[in-house]
């Protein structure tokens, strides 16, 4: 098997998204074509791999269904939010605060950089805190999936206290153990790491600009436009009668909506210490998908008695919109299904693998390591949809690599592999944070993924350039300065076409 093969059913996906707009008709096409290829297109032995794959997610309560779980019982939070008034009670009070439509958008992006424990946990909370809001100001959802998107993973990456830096921190001590790296510690080479991801950085940069200067490009601009007149069609319930849940009563207060949160705020956080051991130094070292579960399960009972309270509301009305709320997300949970069953499939190709070995085999001047590696690791991302996965794949490489020419650009180089992980994740329509940040704004998924692309290649190609600069100049300094000069070349080009 070639690169190309490895590739292909990854690439006939993602343009069956774009053209069909019918993402789990493309990741399922994605599905066989690429258990079709591993098997040596035998019909019988592909279709057994893709039953005993799915099985394998659908059963598995440790890690998948967790998050399935988690994703219903998020929805029918909403629902009982909803007909109890909470939410629209929320929201009125938040308008006599938030006065206009670039505040009610930088709360979402604040929200996003404040709420930086995981990406998971960022992607759907601020997704249910904001959506009142950006609602009354006819904020379209792409826009608001989007933000979340290039806060949730940039922040948690930038940050050692979340569990991706937790995660980046464990791969760094076994990578430095193998190559006899002796320079820094793992966590204080995370602290190295910080000012050289540079993707991290001009993605949540670029936020504040599109918001500062509402600046709507391609397909954000027909969202946005179809979002002022009233009729977003980026809504993932968009002329669904089956997800319309009413208001049932006008005695909803907004700390129905404030504590339900926070309380799954507090249960979360608290579930993770509990898997620790109560030992807080290990907190963010474990999964959070239990913790994300139980916390859930009692945030539902929460938003259930404030609903009760009203005693406005029948049992019949609870029960619909209990249907209604696990309705609201079942799109969402299939498609993640498909996603992880195509991330599987892909695994079985070695499209990671492929990459990384052309790169490993190369003799590459260290100097252009930095941005080859960025590229490599945003191919690999987003063709698998995991920016982990390709954390641990290409970690190790870019160490071995640069510890036998130049140990002075292992740590650039690794910057760069994040970094490159973190665009690619965000391109994929794979990706279970592009999945979960359309989920958390109630987004269409390919609504998101397309009309995020251009700001995630935009920003990549201004992190790009900064990586070339660094590679070849090892000066922090003028890499600033050329992506700070891009980003003003972007925002004066920008005003000119908005005028």
């Amino acid at each position: 098997m070639d690169l190309f093969m490895s590739l292909l059913p990854a690439i006939v996906m993602i343009v069956l998204v774009i053209i069909s707009q019918k993402v789990i008709l493309s990741i399922s096409v994605g599905v066989i074509l690429g258990s079709l290829i591993t098997h040596n297109f035998n019909i019988v032995s592909s279709t057994k791999y893709i039953g005993v794959t799915m099985k394998g997610i659908v059963t598995d309560f440790s890690w998948y269904m967790p998050i399935v779980g988690f994703l219903l019982l998020l929805g029918i939070i909403t629902a009982y939010l909803t007909i109890s008034g909470s939410t629209r009670a929320f929201a009125d009070w938040a308008v006599s605060k938030i006065k206009n439509k670039k505040s009610a958008q930088y709360l979402a992006w604040l929200l996003g950089i404040i709420i930086f424990i995981d990406d998971y946990f960022n992607a759907l909370v601020i997704g249910e805190i904001s959506k009142p809001i950006t609602d009354r100001y006819n904020v379209s959802r792409a826009k608001l999936s989007y933000i979340i998107d290039s806060t949730s993973a940039p922040v948690s990456i930038l940050l050692p206290i979340s569990t991706w830096g937790a995660y980046v921190i464990g791969i760094l001590t076994g990578v430095f153990e193998k190559i006899g790296y002796k320079t820094y510690s793992s966590t204080t080479a995370f602290y190295h790491l910080m000012p050289m991801q540079f993707y991290a950085i001009v993605a949540l940069t670029m936020v504040y600009i599109v918001i500062k200067f509402d600046v709507n490009i391609f397909k954000m601009k027909t969202y946005e436009v179809s979002s002022m007149n009233g009729n977003d069609i980026s809504r993932s319930d968009n002329n669904a009668e089956l997800f319309d849940v009413k208001i049932e009563t006008d005695k909803g207060n907004k700390w129905g909506l404030i504590v339900t949160i926070f309380s799954l705020i507090i249960l979360i956080l608290g579930g993770m210490l509990y898997e620790a051991n109560w030992d807080i130094s290990k907190m963010l070292t474990v999964e959070i998908t239990l913790p994300l579960f139980r916390a859930s399960v009692i945030t539902t009972i929460i938003a259930l008695l404030f609903a009760i309270s009203t005693r406005d509301i029948s049992a019949k009305k609870l029960f619909k919109a209990t249907l209604k709320g696990i309705y609201s997300m079942l799109p969402a949970s299939i498609i993640l299904i498909c996603a992880w069953t195509l991330v599987a499939v892909i695994g079985e190709l070695n499209t990671g693998k492929y990459l990384a070995d052309l790169i490993k085999g190369s003799n590459i001047n260290p100097s252009f390591l930095p941005p080859i590696l960025f590229i490599v690791g945003s191919l690999v991302a987003f063709m698998t949809g995991t920016s982990w996965g390709t954390f641990g794949l290409l970690l190790p490489i870019a160490g071995e690599i640069l510890a036998a020419s130049d140990q002075a650009m292992i740590l650039p180089a690794m910057a760069a592999v994040l970094s490159g992980a973190i665009l690619g994740d965000h391109c994929s329509p794979i990706s279970d944070t592009t999945v979960l940040s359309a989920t958390g704004a109630q987004s269409k998924l390919d609504s998101h993924f397309t009309s995020q692309l251009p700001y995630a290649l935009i920003s990549g190609m201004i992190a790009f350039v900064g990586y070339i600069i660094y590679g070849f100049t090892t000066n922090l300094l003028l890499s600033y300065i050329a992506i700070a000069t891009q980003l003003l070349l972007f925002t004066i080009i920008i005003k000119k076409i908005n005028k």
